[in-house]
């Protein structure tokens, strides 16, 4: 079974008593192994599949999961997981209760900036150069998904000297939510609002025991809402805390970095045994990280076998010798390979 090939590292985390559980997973250490582990095991421990909410990054890799335990169980039966990301699960839900109409982001840019365009911006007098309404439209999609505060207060504490100009930019948000609403437009963030106050409906029944969450170290303010909404009776989160990449999307890091605040009760579970990187590369690796601010303690552990290169710096005058360079080598890795 889908548990059996699991380390016991591995093994302890998936088969995690219900609650709140946090898995600290470093690049390598088997993180796919053990969500699959983790709901083979609450399959064979009478969780209903359609009990089971899974979110990732990518919808390829929510059905890459799902693939693999499907060598276990009824194609029929891993069909009623839910499984896919945030957006895509939302999506699905709100077309049960109601007609929403994706719109591409190139396309609702259009309508804001049709939108921006009709407002006049002489009439307030400040040296201030408003924003463009491509900016504007990108920082109220920022904010929406880093921020649980009014729009006016998040932005006057990032833009305070366009205090004057707040109320022509809040006028044109407006307008642009009455017009999507008008129509049922929804842009990607949209199908998560929604959706959160869908939950929170008293005649909507959610059916979730557990959910679990891949890649958490990269989820928003906005997405943890989600979260807290559903309130499911089980949470499984796997992330790592030095793999976060997103923060300039609104990727909140305290999501993780307060996982055991937020959840007094949690269990923190770490992976430390890399199959994936030689010795000499996790040897680096720790000396880099060791100087990084740590809240779960964390050290690579080699299982990779065999000699290997130890890693070299590379050093170029100029970003596009960089670029040569690894072209270079990229294309000798292929030819090599074709021999």
């Amino acid at each position: 079974m889908a548990l059996t090939n699991l380390n016991s590292e591995q093994l302890s985390a998936a088969t995690a008593p219900l609650g709140h559980n946090l898995v600290i997973a470093s690049a390598g250490t088997g993180k796919t192994s053990t969500i699959v582990g983790r709901i083979a095991h609450l399959l064979q421990n009478g969780v209903l599949p359609q009990e089971i909410l899974l979110l990732t990054f990518t919808n390829k890799a929510a059905a890459e999961m799902v693939q693999r335990l499907g060598r276990y169980f009824d194609a029929q039966k891993i069909a009623k997981i839910e499984a896919g990301t945030f957006h895509a699960v939302s999506y699905r839900w709100l077309q049960k209760y109601s007609k929403v109409v994706l719109k591409q982001p190139s396309e609702l840019k259009t309508l804001f900036r049709s939108i921006y365009e009709k407002r006049n911006f002489t009439r307030f007098k400040t040296p201030i150069q408003p924003f463009s309404s491509s900016f504007l439209f990108d920082i109220y999609s920022l904010y929406q998904n880093s921020s649980l505060d009014g729009f006016d207060y998040w932005f006057l504490d990032r833009y305070k000297e366009h205090e004057l100009l707040i109320d022509i930019y809040i006028d044109i948000i407006d307008e642009y939510e009455n017009t999507k609403d008008e129509f049922g437009f929804v842009t990607f963030n949209d199908l998560l609002i929604k959706m959160r106050e869908l939950v929170l409906q008293d005649d909507v029944s959610i059916p979730f025991v557990e959910i679990l969450v891949d890649e958490y170290q990269d989820t928003n303010t906005l997405q943890e809402s989600l979260l807290d909404a559903i309130a499911p009776k089980s949470l499984f989160c796997v992330g790592d805390f030095d793999q976060s990449i997103y923060a300039f999307n609104g990727a909140n890091i305290n999501n993780i970095g307060n996982f055991t605040i937020r959840y007094p009760n949690a269990t923190v579970y770490t992976l430390k045994k890399n199959y994936r990187s030689t010795r000499h590369i996790l040897s680096l690796a720790n000396k880099v990280i060791g100087f990084n601010e740590r809240i779960y303690k964390k050290e690579l552990e080699v299982v990779r076998n065999g000699e290997a290169k130890s890693p070299k710096l590379l050093i170029f005058d100029e970003l596009f010798g960089q670029y040569q360079a690894i072209a270079k080598k990229i294309g000798q890795s292929s030819t090599t390979m074709k021999r």
